[in-house]
């Protein structure tokens, strides 16, 4: 089953392919809502919806009796870079570095755009808090106690049915609850690998993903990422060729840091070609539901026809992070995540997936998300804007498809951890490209999350950041 797109979402693509394609520069005419209407063999109404979501993104922009433009959302895009040769797995060596970094933003970041977490205001809490207050004060109440190993089961009926369009839902008894994301994430690297084995991960990659590995000792080897369509399978393939890989840690769906979303086609491929070598596909979805696309683009445990894909989540970057509530479901790994998951910490807040299943049942999360994606959407071309006002010209820009982060590329003598210590200095917290890679990559590049509430404080906070970059290159 092939999942298709609605007609105002293939204009809205086919624009997207010719912007991102470099065929168009910023200033340059999009082609009329008529002409695009006649070529396209589509109504004027669906162009001019497809034209109005381009808009929202920031792509174009209209001018009086003149048509559409590109905006300034295209300049400056990260282009893709190919090393010419594969590297070689590495011992990961980045906890301390991240954890201090992390510590240090806490402690001296008035502003801190290094916390991917949406802020209080996106968040539906009145609700939350009522389900919550029922949860607790209902007569039959078992919340007090162990619930099963594998889930509540409401919770789990709740996330079953959030995947019921896909191609392969999650059945029920495939879906185990878990701390967050990450130790979804952590319990199926100890399924699948023992210390001194060699997982492929992105790179740049989530640098949490980098301190299980560490933790675990196992080696790293990073696999490029490219701008528009995320791993780079040519060079997947030839690793998986050249090295005795056990597992694979990909994002295919709004990646962290970058932002890109995987074509359909992709996903099918990097599916297909681990299941033909039985090695695991570890699908960290955690931002999935983050997309700005008009429809959920699918991820990869959707296509999974030989259980080979451990797909993990959370509801931590849509609903609610203190509630650390997450889930995976692995496939044909599944009971060893299981007893796992049980030998570690028994079971999960039984209360706060309560909580959750109730506030699901009542049909608001996915009015939720729709409400959170534009909020998100306005705040990053907000921040986007500012930065290609305040930052100097030859910077590099990421253009997300989806999430809270904007990956930028600095000028070549900017070292990411000097412009840190002094953007601390002055309050201001954000992510080095240090630590989204096992080895020393990305000295010049950084991580701004634009999750704090956009006001003239984040204005002024990205003002002199750019002026510290200016400073420095």
């Amino acid at each position: 089953m092939t999942h298709k797109a609605f007609r105002y979402e293939q204009v809205v693509n086919k624009i997207e392919e010719i912007i991102f394609g470099l065929q168009l520069q910023p200033g340059d005419k999009v082609p009329s809502v008529r002409k695009v209407s006649g070529d396209l063999k589509v109504s004027l109404t669906t162009v001019n919806q497809a034209y109005n979501i381009l808009e929202a993104k920031g792509l174009i922009s209209p001018r009086a009796k003149s048509g559409y433009y590109i905006s300034s959302w295209s300049k400056n895009t990260i282009k893709r870079t190919d090393n010419g040769f594969l590297l070689l797995p590495e011992d990961v060596a980045v906890n301390t570095m991240a954890t201090t970094m992390i510590r240090n933003t806490r402690k001296y970041g008035v502003i801190n755009f290094s916390s991917l977490s949406p802020v209080n205001e996106f968040l539906p809490i009145t609700r939350l808090n009522k389900a919550l207050n029922a949860a607790m004060k209902d007569s039959d109440n078992q919340n007090f106690q162990y619930t099963f190993p594998e889930g509540h089961p409401a919770l789990i009926k709740q996330i079953s049915l959030h995947s019921m369009d896909w191609p392969r839902s999650l059945p029920m008894d495939e879906i185990q609850v878990t701390n967050g994301c990450m130790e979804a994430i952590s319990l199926c690297l100890d399924a699948v690998t023992k210390a001194g084995d060699i997982v492929a991960i992105e790179s740049p990659v989530y640098a949490g993903i980098l301190q299980a590995l560490e933790s675990k000792g196992l080696k790293a080897l990073g696999i490029s990422v490219d701008p528009q369509t995320g791993i780079n399978l040519d060079e997947l393939e030839l690793a998986l060729n050249t090295h005795r890989i056990a597992a694979v840690i990909c994002m295919p769906v709004c990646q962290n840091p970058m932002g890109t979303s995987m074509p359909e086609g992709n996903k099918i491929r990097l599916v297909n070609m681990l299941a033909t070598k039985n090695i695991p596909l570890i699908e960290d979805d955690a931002l999935g539901d983050l997309h700005f696309a008009t429809s959920r683009p699918l991820p990869a445990k959707a296509y999974d026809e030989h259980q080979n894909v451990m797909y993990c989540s959370s509801f931590s970057k849509s609903l609610s992070p203190g509630f650390r509530i997450g889930w995976v479901s692995a496939g044909k790994y599944h009971s060893q995540v299981e007893k796992l998951k049980f030998a570690i910490n028994i079971s999960t807040n039984t209360l706060f997936q309560d909580t959750l299943s109730r506030y699901m049942e009542n049909g608001h999360f996915n009015a939720h998300l729709k409400s959170l994606r534009a909020n998100v959407q306005r705040q990053m071309v907000k921040y986007r804007n500012a930065i290609l006002k305040y930052f100097p010209e030859n910077i590099s820009m990421s253009n997300p498809k989806g999430g809270y982060s904007l990956w930028l590329e600095l000028p070549g003598k900017v070292n990411a951890l000097d412009l840190q210590r002094q953007a601390l200095r002055q309050g201001i917290g954000f992510c080095p490209g240090h630590i989204f890679s096992a080895g020393k990559g990305f000295p010049n590049f950084i991580r701004i999350n634009c999750c704090p509430l956009w006001t003239s404080r984040i204005d002024d906070a990205l003002k002199t950041l750019g002026h510290i970059v200016s400073s420095l290159s």
